[in-house]
């Protein structure tokens, strides 16, 4: 009988041979049946021009969201190295935490003078995002609904239901989306500027280094752009937050080399769909004016049937290989073909 490290290791190598290695590219929006393939796969595609039509496409500069925004203010996200929602290693300490970001208001022309600011000049620095994920298109940004759609039709249609939530992302280039995973199917609209994602399969877990960290924050410290990492009180946990990082050459651990991720580029009008429980890196290109804008729809994805079970039988799996150390350094087991 097969050890939980070989039958990891099994499972990983015949999904990468029955899947394709790399992210579908489709021209413009698919019906309600060719999106549902994709679901019922749980598979990431990309549609070319899908949503090219939308005004924001076209009209969101810096003047135009001024225009519309006019002196509202907005929750914006403030860390040092644009790693907001990140695993960080406390230096007062030495250990690592899920860090939050520090939150402030400001006025919406002020956070724009920011990001032209840290595109052009580079005298920015702390890193600020606007990313409050709390169906913030229709609150706080909510002058700028009319220019998308309320949602997306093909997707509603296909999944039965409407999204749980609208969300606008607005950053520069410094803001980067740590390596995580939600429970939403997730359509993804790039608006203004470029996105990259790396994008990981949920059966890849072990690959991913997941760990139980303690919450804490970014506290503002003495002097421009300084944080302190404040433990939270009363202590929190943050259960299964992957640790690994994509962009580094062994991802952290030994079980990288294991994991297969994809990768895809966004351009203004492109659509990804993120399927739901997939792992995800987000890095981002900005317009001359520093801008990055994006809009999602987060579905409440469909928890009957087999495919959630299965990957919480995967993380067991995976929480038993690790305690049992296999794949550790110097202990650097392989299955025989």
């Amino acid at each position: 009988m097969a050890a939980p490290h070989e039958a990891l290791i099994e499972l990983i190598t015949s999904y990468h041979e029955l899947n394709i290695g790399f992210v579908e590219v489709l021209n413009g929006a698919p019906t309600p049946l060719q999106f549902l393939r994709y679901v019922h796969r749980n598979q990431p595609v990309v549609f070319k021009a899908a949503v090219s039509h939308w005004t924001a496409v076209s009209a969101w500069n810096s003047d135009y969201l001024r225009s519309k925004m006019g002196t509202r203010s907005i929750k914006v996200a403030e860390t040092p190295f644009g790693n907001a929602d990140a695993a960080v290693v406390n230096e007062d300490d030495g250990c690592e935490y899920f860090v939050k970001p520090h939150e402030s208001l400001h006025q919406f022309g002020d956070f724009l003078d920011d990001l032209r600011s840290e595109k052009q000049q580079n005298t920015v620095k702390t890193v600020k995002y606007a990313q409050s994920q709390d169906d913030n298109m229709t609150r706080e940004f909510a002058p700028l609904m009319p220019d998308v759609d309320k949602h997306i039709s093909w997707a509603s249609e296909a999944l039965d239901r409407l999204p749980d939530a609208t969300n606008v992302w607005i950053g520069g280039e410094r803001s980067v989306t740590a390596l995580h995973k939600d429970n939403y199917e997730n359509i993804y609209c790039q608006i203004t500027g470029k996105k990259r994602f790396v994008l990981i399969s949920p059966f890849e877990a072990v690959c991913v280094k997941e760990r139980t960290l303690r919450a804490a924050t970014y506290v503002p410290s003495e002097g421009e752009g300084r944080f302190r990492i404040v433990p939270d009180e009363p202590s929190a946990e943050v259960p299964f937050w992957p640790t690994a990082d994509p962009d580094l050459p062994i991802g952290g651990n030994v079980w990288w080399k294991y994991c297969r991720p994809l990768q895809v580029e966004l351009d203004p009008g492109d659509v990804l769909y993120l399927p739901a429980m997939w792992y995800h890196k987000v890095s981002q290109r900005t317009s001359h004016e520093g801008l990055c804008c994006a809009v999602n729809y987060w579905y409440d994805m469909e928890f009957s049937g087999p495919f959630y079970s299965t990957v919480g039988f995967v993380r067991q799996v995976t929480l038993l290989t690790l305690e049992e150390g296999k794949l550790e350094e110097g202990n650097d087991e392989e299955k025989d073909d």
